[in-house]
């Protein structure tokens, strides 16, 4: 006979994946940034712009890998936008030539960073879901000049990334 502790801890880490998912899209724009801090804890990343605004970065999902929101913060501390970068729309957006900070201000911190010493080259990649698909999007870094080279995004048939 099997225990059900390993069934309720799925079902609650489940619940718990889920209600955050939920509690970053009931962010509004306007919100104080202080109430957004006290309900999610500190970012995981802060990038500050010269005109005093903030980009506040929160992974969430599968070891942080599937939905990264980036929390855009007005030079008075409010809300200006909440988006879950990590699909299509924005994978598109990045272009040859653009620097590690203009792509990290696209799509978050990458998942996972590999260099390629040989090929002086700098490989960031973002597993995500794009209509039920497991994706990888890799962006391809010259270690040299610091921006992109090129970029891909395939199926992950292999869940290499999850490990599912």
């Amino acid at each position: 006979m099997s225990s059900p502790r390993p069934a309720r801890a799925a079902a609650l880490a489940l619940v718990g994946a889920l209600s955050a998912c939920q509690n970053f899209a009931s962010i509004s724009p306007g919100t104080p940034w202080r109430e957004v801090e006290q309900r999610f804890g500190p970012a995981n990343l802060v990038a500050r712009n010269p005109d005093g605004s903030e980009l506040r970065e929160y992974p969430r999902g599968i070891s942080t890998g599937y939905e990264r929101f980036l929390i855009d913060i007005d030079g008075n501390g409010t809300v200006r936008s909440v988006q879950q970068v990590l699909a299509d729309k924005y994978v598109s957006r990045v272009r040859i030539g653009m620097s590690k900070d203009e792509v990290r201000g696209i799509l978050g911190s990458p998942f996972q960073v590999v260099t390629f010493a040989r090929r002086n080259e700098e490989v960031w990649t973002w597993p995500y879901e794009d209509t039920g698909a497991d994706m990888l999007f890799h962006v391809y870094f010259d270690r040299s000049t610091g921006v992109v080279r090129t970029a891909e995004k395939f199926v992950d048939q292999d869940k290499t990334m999850t490990g599912d």
